[in-house]
């Protein structure tokens, strides 16, 4: 994922407006050979991106009424089945991201193994900073997937064959384009990796209390965690129905111009920080321009689509964004960007998103009271 100038601390909290920009990056965008600059990566980049000029738009459509001829949001069936079975798939997608394995100390490294390592990164006979992954820095280790090419070009296939226990050299060469640090580009670094274990059979796993207490914090207890998801997935439900079921008239000029600009300003500060052009991505993709500038009008068209039904429906309804709202929200974000004041959230906004900071935070605010409004007005048959 882009980072900004503040490291995100819970990458679970993405604004919602931004939700599917992300999903366009990660999709389209997939550069092999380049360990990705994320909060977690041993060679995340320290480059700020430039900031962009500020738009205008206001976060609030004001008038949102005359752009969209609402579908009946008052009344909402969804299928109790459906729900609980989204559910389910939650609960287990819980349990495979946290899965554990028997830890394999013998035998050697082939493709597709996941192994935990250890390793220090030098380039002539010079440790560099972020190289390195030690017992002291990280007592857990890096797991890494053998040949899902997370690590630059020569390491992982430079622990193919190697014993697992032992330690070795491995030569890799960073891309001659690699923007999360420019000093290494084209450099070869000489890799000392320690091999601790790779995974071997999954551990059959209980989704009770004992696995959410160690795994998913942010709950009391597997009680809670059910509820609360399955209050997500009717809020998302509902929310889906009436946007789809709704039909917009006309599309604000302002606020879909903006959006393509914060698509276009994610797009393309993602592919800088892999050090891949423009050019180089549409190829990738046999895409032509057009194809590309297709596809950003859409997803524009669809995002600001549903912030004119969600700004309608608000309206309808009488409901406000109050001042303290505003600030509670904004604390919230300041705290997950480590930022210090609104202004700082702005430029970092501002450069990877191509908006402020309030325009986003509004757009939450709002999305979050209709949602809860819809959900309220759910019938489960």
């Amino acid at each position: 994922m882009y980072k900004g100038n503040f490291e995100k601390k819970n990458t679970n909290r993405l604004p919602w407006i931004l939700a599917i920009v992300l999903v366009v990056i990660v999709v389209a965008c997939s550069v092999a050979g380049v360990l990705y600059a994320t909060k977690k990566g041993p060679f995340a980049s320290k480059e700020k991106p430039a900031a962009k000029k500020e738009e205008t738009v206001d976060p609030v459509i004001k008038d949102a009424g005359k752009y969209v001829e609402l579908a009946d949001y008052k009344n909402i069936t969804l299928k109790k089945s459906e729900i609980d079975m989204e559910l389910d798939n939650q609960v287990n997608q819980a349990l495979d991201d946290y899965a554990e394995y028997e830890k394999v100390k013998k035998g050697k490294v082939k493709k597709g193994d996941t192994v935990n390592i250890f390793y220090v990164g030098k380039i002539d006979g010079k440790a560099f900073d972020g190289g390195s992954c030690t017992k002291e820095t990280s007592p857990e280790g890096y797991n890494l997937e053998i040949g899902s090419n997370t690590f630059i070009p020569g390491f992982e296939d430079g622990l193919i064959g190697k014993k697992i226990g032992k330690t070795y050299d491995v030569n890799a060469t960073f891309p001659e384009k690699y923007s999360q640090n420019e000093a290494l580009a084209g450099k070869t670094a000489v890799f000392t990796v320690t091999i601790n274990y790779k995974n071997g059979e999954k551990k059959k796993l209980k989704f009770d209390d004992a696995f959410v207490k160690k795994n998913l914090t942010n709950y009391q207890s597997a009680a809670d965690f059910k509820k609360k998801n399955r209050e997500s997935i009717v809020r998302s439900k509902a929310i889906s129905q009436v946007v789809d079921g709704s039909k917009i008239k006309e599309y604000p000029k302002a606020y879909l111009d903006a959006m393509k600009k914060q698509l276009n300003t994610s797009i393309e500060g993602y592919l800088s920080q892999q050090g891949v052009t423009m050019d180089d991505y549409l190829a990738q993709g046999n895409l032509t321009k057009d194809d590309y500038e297709e596809q950003v009008d859409k997803t524009a068209k669809e995002n600001v689509g549903g912030q004119v039904v969600y700004n309608a429906i608000m309206q309808a309804e009488g409901m406000k964004i109050e001042d303290g709202d505003y600030k509670k929200e904004l604390d919230s974000y300041l705290e997950n960007y480590n930022a210090q004041k609104e202004a700082d959230l702005d430029s970092t906004f501002q450069s990877v998103y191509g908006t402020r900071a309030r325009n986003i935070i509004y757009s939450d605010l709002i999305y979050n009271k209709v949602a809860d409004y819809l959900a309220a007005q759910v019938k489960e048959v």
